[in-house]
């Protein structure tokens, strides 16, 4: 899965600077993490979402929300991709990244 940081982060008109302040890291540390040089840990993922004023699963699924299907109009299970946008209270959250992302999320 590639994460679109840098994107989001310049869409909202921020520099590194401002976005590792806002995430409470050194900027280079934040460098690192928005090239992926650093194991991206879900709360580092947590932390540069609040910072961005979206949710987790938005910047995971970040900049489309799509399913891809086929043309009987089924779910095409063949798909490379596969973008799912899902709406759900906190608790239910770690229960979804588990679901989405395995043991990664401990």
């Amino acid at each position: 899965m590639e994460l679109k940081l840098r994107e989001i982060r310049e869409q909202r008109h921020l520099s590194q600077e401002d976005t590792a302040e806002r995430m409470h890291i050194s900027q280079s540390a934040y460098a690192r993490f928005e090239l992926s040089k650093t194991k991206v840990d879900l709360e580092r993922l947590e932390s540069f979402a609040e910072a961005m004023g979206m949710s987790l699963i938005d910047v995971l699924t970040y900049p489309a929300h799509q399913v891809v299907y086929n043309e009987t109009n089924e779910l095409d299970m063949k798909a490379t991709e596969m973008t799912i946008q899902i709406a759900v209270k906190d608790p239910q959250k770690l229960q979804i990244l588990e679901l989405l992302l395995g043991n990664q999320t401990h």
